[in-house]
């Protein structure tokens, strides 16, 4: 796989003393005071920090007018496989030796451990159902339906696997020109980007070149965290909010980490175009 978004070493110094970059001190003022008796030589810590290499729209751009990609190169090039991204989660995935060649699937995962329900699909097989009269059930009312797992894992996944290829700066670019260009819902358009960001995030975490199933284990382990603190929620915290009296149950993601659930009007029903 053509990694043009790996990392290379640079060198960063905080103020005062080697500080990672992402984080943000809680020292505040009026903190403790420390007098030394003795002077103490100033040293800093100096450590590595990743640097991406940047490839910009117009490598993106015109990579999507081949009709294939060229050989040795992620598949992430054919314009004609972005679905596979967002339906590699699905049982029976033509592209789970690529994703998952030692695991179970995203969607066998959701069944086995959280419990959502399984039936006879129309193509054969069995499977957790995306498109028949029973495509909303869900093991709890307020849980997200596996249409709107699979939606924000498609965005977490797509951003972080762009931001593989093209570099984290590139990949963010992109997905604001997906997001925007032709315009839609807003409030859909908020989860797409809040999706993009935390798959471009998970990227910047995994490491010196990681693969596709690297990164789609990550993807999904981050959707099951969310999951488990919805889950986690007490009666009153499932309750419909207070600016959304019509809604029977909440419909809305911790603030930190994926958005889980498409916009919905004030009867708790999907916006359209979602």
């Amino acid at each position: 796989m053509a990694q043009a978004g790996q990392h290379s070493p640079a060198v960063n110094l905080g103020a005062g003393g080697f500080q990672p970059a992402g984080l943000v001190s809680y020292f505040g003022d009026g903190g403790a005071t420390v007098t030394l008796e003795e002077p103490v030589e100033n040293t800093q810590e100096v450590t590595e920090e990743p640097e991406y290499t940047e490839r910009g729209l117009g490598s993106f751009i015109i990579d999507q007018f081949r009709s294939t990609p060229r050989e040795g190169e992620d598949f992430l090039l054919n314009k004609s496989m972005a679905n596979e991204i967002r339906h590699s989660g699905r049982t029976g995935s033509t592209t789970k030796d690529m994703f998952y060649p030692e695991g179970q699937t995203f969607f066998e995962r959701l069944a086995g451990e959280y419990n959502y329900p399984v039936e006879n699909l129309p193509a054969g097989g069995s499977g957790i159902n995306l498109y028949g009269k029973t495509r909303h059930l869900r093991p709890r009312e307020d849980m997200p339906t596996a249409q709107e797992l699979e939606d924000a894992r498609a965005h977490m996944l797509g951003s972080a696997l762009t931001a593989n290829q093209y570099g984290p700066e590139t990949a963010k670019k992109i997905g604001n020109i997906n997001e925007y260009i032709p315009p839609g819902n807003r409030e859909h358009r908020h989860m797409d980007l809040r999706n993009n960001a935390v798959g471009i995030d998970l990227f910047k975490k995994a490491g010196i070149n990681p693969s596709e199933d690297e990164l789609a284990v990550m993807v999904d382990n981050r959707i099951f965290e969310q999951l488990n603190i919805i889950l986690g929620r007490n009666i009153e915290e499932r309750d419909a909010p207070s600016n959304k009296s019509g809604w029977s149950r909440n419909f809305r993601s911790p603030e930190t980490g994926p958005d889980l659930y498409f916009p919905r009007d004030n009867s708790g029903y999907f916006l359209p175009g979602t």
